[in-house]
């Protein structure tokens, strides 16, 4: 298969280290890997790693002084295939109300659901099972957006249960055969 244009969002999550490693595999097969990412994911993972890993700039504020305000109608259009990963509580919450608040919410509303868009939740167990958080995902699914189920096991917080993110083979394996 040709590299294919990708369109990596990541929200903030502990699980970031683990993005990095599905980014790195997938610049490795020659895809073009934009990543966009919530200002709060600043806290779990630096801009200078995520250039490194794909050789571009990382979309990050909407209104930066070099962005023309449409990079989201662009990137949406120039994308293959959207992949937000890791997915926190927090912004599948905003996508499935239609909340556009930064870039990665306000990407998802540009984007064209003729190209697939896959999920990677990763959060606490408590938070994935929550009503609103299942709820939100059922919605997502209905409107043709992809969920890669979390695994069940130890999570960062110390906790056991499902919310933690698939290993990156895993990952870079489901965006493959959504690419296909």
């Amino acid at each position: 298969m040709p590299g294919k244009n990708i369109l990596f969002m990541m929200s903030a999550s502990v699980a970031c280290f683990k993005a990095c490693s599905v980014l790195s595999a997938l610049v490795k097969k020659e895809h073009a890997v934009q990543t966009a990412i919530t200002p709060r994911t600043l806290q779990f993972v630096g801009p200078a790693t995520l250039q490194g890993l794909t050789g571009r700039a990382v979309y990050s504020d909407m209104f930066a002084p070099r962005q023309s305000g449409t990079e989201h109608i662009s990137l949406a259009k120039w994308a293959d295939i959207a992949v937000l990963c890791p997915a926190s509580a927090d912004v599948i919450n905003k996508m499935a109300a239609g909340v556009a608040d930064d870039c990665v919410t306000t990407l998802f509303l540009a984007h064209d659901f003729a190209k697939p868009f896959l999920i990677v939740p990763a959060m606490n167990t408590r938070m994935f099972l929550h009503p609103a958080t299942q709820g939100a995902l059922e919605k997502l699914r209905s409107w043709g957006v992809q969920v890669l189920q979390p695994q069940t096991g130890h999570l960062a917080c110390g906790d056991d249960g499902p919310g933690r993110m698939p290993e990156p083979e895993n990952v870079v394996k489901k965006i493959g055969e959504l690419l296909a």
